[in-house]
């Protein structure tokens, strides 16, 4: 099944489109995530990398996390809007940040990673799917 994913940045200078079913779908806790979004999780989608077109200025900047692998966050870079992650364990997938889409109802979370991190005030969804940190393999 195909799905129309269409999203932007905070500006308007970065825009993407995608016709692929998301393959995977969360909620990250996780401290980077947590920095990077300024609140307390991070909902990201996952699609086919292949399928995405991505417009507009980005700035990427990459940093190791705790598996020892290296994940580049992609920004818009006039206005600082995270638009999606990639990483060197999947590099087939781009990690949509859900609040870009033009339709975040399209979101719909699965799974719930490093609930041992989870803050008080942010606790993680209960419809989801818990793991402490992040699953192997």
């Amino acid at each position: 099944m195909q799905c129309n994913l269409e999203g932007r940045c905070h500006c308007g200078a970065v825009r993407y489109t995608g016709r692929s079913e998301p393959v995977y779908s969360c909620e990250c806790h996780c401290l980077d995530c947590r920095r990077l979004s300024g609140a307390g999780h991070l909902a990201l989608m996952a699609v086919p990398a292949a399928d995405m077109v991505f417009t507009g200025p980005l700035k990427a900047y990459g940093a190791v996390v705790d598996s020892g692998a290296t994940v580049t966050n992609h920004f818009c870079a006039e206005c600082g809007s995270q638009i999606y992650k990639s990483g060197e364990l999947m590099p087939d997938v781009a990690f949509l940040v859900a609040a870009t889409l033009d339709n975040p109802e399209t979101f719909q979370p699965r799974v719930s990673l490093y609930t041992s991190r989870a803050l008080s005030w942010d606790p993680p969804n209960p419809a989801t799917t818990h793991h402490e940190k992040m699953p192997a393999g």
